[in-house]
């Protein structure tokens, strides 16, 4: 699949014109003050069709479903895929290598009915009983 759009033709002595739309539907034809008999289409949207290989970071935290911020704390991570520099300020991360890592990712080991802080506080209790804990 190719992203590039191809180039419009201009139309010959035969062919009517056919008014070009930008993205938000707004006609991008040069008016010739006569009257077209060709009904205006609009050129429907690539964005759409298309799924970067390359993400930013907005997009990479969205892809991951965590905050911008979350997101840049998690580059320091060991499980984290390193950017592609493509510039000295701009940095993509590979999707396939997002979702990958997300496999890799620490997962919670044991889930606890009770947070530890009561925990310790009932033991601390049975002590001050006297009940081996």
């Amino acid at each position: 699949m190719t992203c590039a759009k191809p180039a419009p033709s201009a139309p010959t002595a035969g062919q009517p014109r056919v008014a070009q739309f930008d993205r938000a539907g707004r006609n991008q034809t040069p008016s010739t003050g006569a009257a077209s008999s060709a009904t205006p289409r609009p050129v429907p949207a690539l964005s759409a069709f298309i799924v970067p290989v390359l993400l930013d970071d907005d997009q990479s935290a969205a892809c991951l479903g965590v905050s911008k911020r979350k997101f840049h704390e998690l580059r320091a991570e060991a499980w984290m895929p390193r950017p592609v520099v493509l510039g000295p300020r701009l940095l993509r991360w590979p999707r396939a290598e997002l979702e990958q890592a997300v496999t890799s990712m620490p997962r919670q080991e044991t889930t606890s009915s009770e947070p530890a802080h009561l925990r310790r506080g009932k033991i601390e209790s049975l002590k001050k009983r006297g009940v081996p804990a």
